[in-house]
């Protein structure tokens, strides 16, 4: 009568992600495992386990979507990161790079919540919006447009 041996792993992979903010300080640590078995009988099992996480603009996000075709890159909306007022609290501001987009006057990247269309057809951050709106307000009290 022979015993069944157990399963062994012959092939281990472990990659974690280490995501950051403009200062350095750590944001997320997420990672993905893969490795194979081999059963007594001869068979072989290929396992792959992934964490996810939610981004701010509502997709679940792994590394293996890094991968995929096309390939989800992500970014972090400086504005969710920093916390805005008493009663919004700070969150890790990760955002797919396809949902997100530049200020037009900083650069910064922004989020969906972050982030407004101004009627020139450019995007800007929250604070850039309400310059630009004071701005296209005020000019035509104080200026006079003359074509010579």
């Amino acid at each position: 009568m022979s015993v069944p041996s157990n399963p062994k792993v012959t092939a281990r992979k472990e990659n974690t992600i280490h995501l950051t903010d403009l200062d350095g300080e750590p944001i997320l640590e997420i990672g993905q495992q893969e490795y194979t078995v081999r059963h007594s009988d001869g068979s072989i099992t290929h396992r792959n386990i992934s964490q996810s996480i939610q981004t701010v603009d509502g997709i679940s996000w792994n590394p293996e979507m890094l991968k995929g075709r096309p390939p989800v890159h992500i970014g972090i909306c400086q504005a969710c990161r920093s916390q805005q007022s008493p009663f919004q609290k700070k969150t890790h501001g990760i955002v797919a790079i396809h949902r997100a987009k530049l200020c037009h006057n900083c650069g910064q990247l922004c989020c969906p919540k972050h982030r407004k269309h101004g009627r020139d057809k450019k995007w800007r951050c929250l604070k850039h919006h309400k310059i630009h709106l004071l701005k296209t307000f005020l000019r035509p009290i104080f200026f006079e447009r003359r074509e010579m």
